[in-house]
């Protein structure tokens, strides 16, 4: 993977999983193989297995905080699998949105 951004995208969290790569906008590009999202906006769960998180279940990702996908820190990774597994849904009262930069 390289560190060239190829796509920025939103994807606006809601009380149903969504799949990252086909409910943002616009979609996971074809050769993605990493990511940085951030949570803006509101709490939401995650899960990386391709299970459906619930509002209480699934790993706790809160307003501000980042998750990166990357080879930076995973040298020669290449994460699009996980990726596009990951799924999401909306965990407190205020509305989610991720922001994502995609990388090559």
């Amino acid at each position: 993977m390289g560190i060239n951004t190829m796509n920025y995208s939103t994807l606006t969290i809601s009380g149903t999983s969504q799949d990252i790569a086909t409910a943002c906008n616009p979609v996971m590009p074809t050769t993605a193989k990493g990511a940085v999202i951030v949570v803006e906006g509101g709490d939401t769960r995650v899960r990386e297995d391709g299970t459906a998180p619930t509002s209480t279940e699934g790993v706790l990702v809160e307003f501000g905080d980042s998750m990166v996908y990357d080879s930076w820190t995973v040298p020669k990774a290449n994460w699009r699998s996980v990726l596009k597994n990951l799924k999401v849904i909306n965990a407190g009262a205020a509305v989610g949105e991720l922001k994502i930069h995609w990388y090559d």
